[in-house]
């Protein structure tokens, strides 16, 4: 997990310009697979009982995740590429899939899109999605801040 960490954060702080910050990681939430995701969230994001998450599966995660909630998502946070990285012809988004891959060994078991209703400020704009894995609970967020 720790390269996933180090290729997001290279390409977040890439991405960021005069005023706005960036923020991608990927956090194991649990390794008890069992565990309820939306209540893991909450406490992780230190939600209040106001806020609230819907969890969207994704059946076709790989394609789902190349698409972007905000237009021109991919380019606002990946349009720079990292000095030294090399994506074989991949978009951004494409090589972090690959990465996930890697990481997670081909053990995905299921992948929600987190929708957020969160009463205060969260972040000017986010994805954030949870992966179910042989090993695990986890959390991949992407955020930016102004």
């Amino acid at each position: 997990m720790e390269k996933i960490n180090r290729i997001l954060s290279d390409f977040a702080k890439v991405n960021e310009y005069d005023g706005v910050g960036n923020d991608y990681r990927l956090y194991l939430l649990s390794e008890n697979t069992k565990e309820d995701i939306c209540k893991l969230i909450k406490n992780y994001i230190k939600a209040t009982s106001d806020d609230t998450i819907e969890l969207i599966q994704l059946n076709e995660w790989q394609q789902d995740f190349l698409s972007c909630e905000f237009p021109e998502g991919e380019e606002y946070w990946f349009g720079t590429i990292p000095s030294g990285y090399d994506l074989k012809g991949l978009t951004p988004k494409e090589f972090i899939i690959e990465q996930l891959l890697n990481t997670f060994e081909q053990g995905i078991g299921a992948v929600y899109w987190v929708k957020l209703d969160i009463g205060a400020y969260y972040a000017c704009s986010y994805e954030e999605y949870v992966f179910v894995t042989n090993k695990g609970i986890y959390y991949l967020s992407m955020q930016v801040h102004d």
